[in-house]
């Protein structure tokens, strides 16, 4: 059915919603509620409502609705606060108030000169139809009743148990287990590099899997064929990067065989197909470029590129195989940063579209039975959710108390691996004169994204506390910590910046720029189409500047908070960051040149190299008054660096963790990670 919705146009077959000018396709959960809304358009609905007939039942949480309520506002860029679409009524529920109607469809049946004879056969024939469409309902309703009650119970069966597999020293990912179920291999991040380990549940035995003895060398991931005789895996080092295979024989390794070299600064992964003789791996051209697909066949040693999504970001890093047929599942981003979902038969090269989600996730998996697509929740992840191959009948397999991430299936059939565990990020804030660190937040979970207010001291960073990212205000003392927004939904942001006045905060996420107020925590979306962002800052307080593609090519792009429209910089500039002091403006031309201040003066290449502020979506460079910044990483660590003029050496003033930072007369911000315990753990069906 089709829907008029004030200016929009509403297909719920089709699963799209237009504006006359551009169709977006909708995420299934949203397709059911907005078409529940729109049948029962000007009642006021309770969440037991909604959860009954939109959810047909199912155990959710409030912040679940929460979610899907806050992508439909998003739809039609719906303010909760006025609302033009979906009002909340406290304690009560909502109430859809859009002008809504129903799109007749057109089809006419002229029967004014028929006669009595041709009418009564008419009827006849209709009569007849009715019947047998009643009995073939009736047929369809007994069933759909009988696999109802043979299969509901077990599928529809919510798991809360999960038993660790691992408690190392280290933080240990990327799971696999045997297909007889006695031996998983892993890697372990530890002392700065990667190790494949090899452990034996009979005895807990563990082997790492070694090659070398270069100390900079990492292994990992691995794979098992489907027979359990053989892994598959990659190595790599600063030099090179290569997929090896090896026989394994209960804990007793093989030769180690080279299959394949992939350019060096590449990584990947790779996995078996149901022939041991066929594999499937993913390579890029070089360090910081997309992922592709490949398959090999290891007697032939010939090698040939997947048919598979374009590639976007990171590409087509993430697959998975089939547990039944020589079919892939592949997890790729679109250019409005949604992740998609696709099959591709390996047999016959046929790539099939899925269904694709407005949402922080990754990593889709088959199902045990091939049948549904598994996901980790919505950011942050405490769940595992099953999906239909269209995107639909979404529902809970597994909720625990932690943060998970990257499933994978169990060999047993019934089961799911899954990381999952803490991390405890600090911020902290270094005296530039004093040399000196002080802790401003401190938190037992994530804080991050620090940034120094322009008009006080006050700083806004993102933090978890509260379960959802919220951003909170604090002194640059860490003395007078609140939370200035209440989100409570999935959104993940990458940067923050002040306006000049202090007046508003300046938030990205994967495709959109918000805009907060920091006074109220009341937000808006800028109304510019879902793309990858790079590089926001304020230009004024009535202008920001941020980079997107236009033709393969970044470009510098100014919104105009009074009208809300979008201009461009000369084509020539690819990246800037404003700032409050004109001197401290860094441009980044078409040629990865850096420039300074107003006039755009060329920045001798000897106090930095500009590459490194191209590879974020953030600025990792940033300058003050005669001083330049910037993170750069080495020996296991992103050190920030500090120079003052060409001839000054380079000075590394502290260690941190990731490539964020901020700087101010008061010092430089940045996030530690205080804590970090990552493990593998199994969920505990009870069926």
């Amino acid at each position: 059915m089709r829907w008029q919705i004030a200016q929009f146009i509403f297909c719920d077959q089709h699963q799209t919603i237009s504006n006359g000018q551009n169709t977006q396709q909708i995420e299934p959960l949203v397709v059911e509620l907005l078409s529940y809304f729109c049948r029962n358009k000007d009642q006021i609905i309770s969440r037991e409502q909604l959860i009954e007939h939109v959810w047909q039942g199912r155990i959710v949480s409030d912040s679940a609705v929460n979610r899907v309520i806050t992508k439909l506002r998003k739809l039609f860029n719906d303010d909760a606060k006025k609302p033009k679409f979906i009002a909340t009524f406290s304690k009560k529920g909502y109430k859809f108030i859009a002008v809504v109607s129903v799109i007749e469809e057109t089809a006419t049946v002229t029967n004014a000169s028929l006669s009595a004879e041709q009418r009564t056969a008419v009827f006849t024939k209709i009569l007849k139809n009715k019947i047998f469409l009643l009995f073939m309902l009736l047929l369809i309703i007994v069933l759909i009743t009988q696999l109802t009650s043979h299969y509901s119970t077990p599928d529809r069966a919510i798991t809360t148990k999960a038993k660790a597999l691992t408690r190392g020293a280290g933080s240990e990912y990327q799971p696999q287990i045997s297909p007889d179920g006695t031996r998983m291999v892993y890697t372990e991040l530890s002392a700065g590099k990667m190790h494949l380990l090899l452990k034996s549940f009979a005895d807990e035995r563990v082997v790492e899997i070694e090659h070398s003895g270069n100390v900079r060398t990492w292994v990992g991931p691995g794979s098992w064929s489907y027979d359990g005789k053989l892994l598959a895996y990659l190595v790599t080092t600063e030099q090179s990067c290569q997929y090896f295979i090896r026989a394994v024989d209960g804990m007793a390794l093989g030769e180690e065989k080279l299959i394949h070299n992939c350019p060096v600064g590449s990584a990947g992964k790779i996995a078996f197909t149901h022939n041991n003789n066929r594999l499937v791996y993913t390579e890029s051209t070089g360090r910081n470029s997309p992922y592709s697909l490949f398959e090999i066949n290891i007697i032939t040693n010939k090698k040939r590129r997947l048919p598979q999504p374009e590639l976007v970001l990171n590409g087509n890093i993430q697959f998975d195989m089939h547990p039944k047929k020589d079919k892939l599942l592949i997890s790729s981003p679109d250019k409005q940063q949604w992740e998609g979902f696709y099959s591709l038969d390996l047999s016959s090269d046929k790539l099939s579209f899925l269904f694709k989600q407005d949402a922080y996730t990754c990593c889709g998996i088959w199902s045990h039975q091939g049948e549904q697509i598994i996901l980790m929740g919505e950011h942050p992840a405490y769940q595992l959710i099953s999906y239909d191959q269209q995107g639909g009948d979404r529902h809970v397999i597994y909720s625990g108390s932690q943060q998970l991430e990257n499933p994978e299936r169990h060999s047993n059939g019934k089961d799911y691996l899954f990381v999952a565990g803490f991390v405890d990020k600090n911020i902290h804030l270094y005296n530039l004169t004093e040399q000196t660190t002080s802790l401003i937040a401190d938190s037992s979970v994530d804080d991050r994204l620090p940034s120094f207010a322009h008009h006080n001291n006050q700083v806004a960073y993102i933090s978890v506390t509260s379960g959802s990212e919220e951003i909170w205000l604090t002194d640059i003392y860490g003395k007078q910590r609140s939370k200035l927004t209440s989100f409570n939904d999935e959104r993940h942001y990458l940067d923050l910046k002040w306006s000049y006045d202090g007046k508003l905060i300046l938030a990205l996420t994967l495709n959109e720029i918000h805009l907060i107020d920091s006074d109220t925590g009341n937000f808006e979306r800028l109304k510019i189409p879902q793309a990858e962002i790079r590089k926001v800052s304020f230009k004024d307080n009535n202008t920001l500047a941020y980079s997107t593609q236009l033709n393969n090519q970044w470009r510098v792009n100014y919104y105009h908070l009074d009208s809300h429209q979008v201009s461009q910089e000369e084509p020539r500039w690819k990246f800037v960051q404003y700032a409050k002091n004109d001197e401290d403006i860094i441009w980044i031309d078409q040629k990865h040149q850096l420039y300074s201040g107003p006039k755009k003066l060329a920045v001798d290449k000897a106090i930095i190299f500009s590459q490194a502020a191209q590879r974020s979506r953030q600025f990792i460079i940033k300058k003050l008054a005669n001083q330049w910044f910037w993170t750069q990483y080495q020996s296991n660590n992103y050190q920030l660096i500090t120079k003052t003029n060409a001839a000054a050496a380079k000075k590394s003033s502290v260690i941190i963790d990731n490539m964020h930072f901020d700087v101010s007369q008061h010092g430089i911000l940045f996030t530690k990670v205080n804590s970090n315990n990552a493990d593998i753990f199994s969920s505990q069906s009870e069926h």
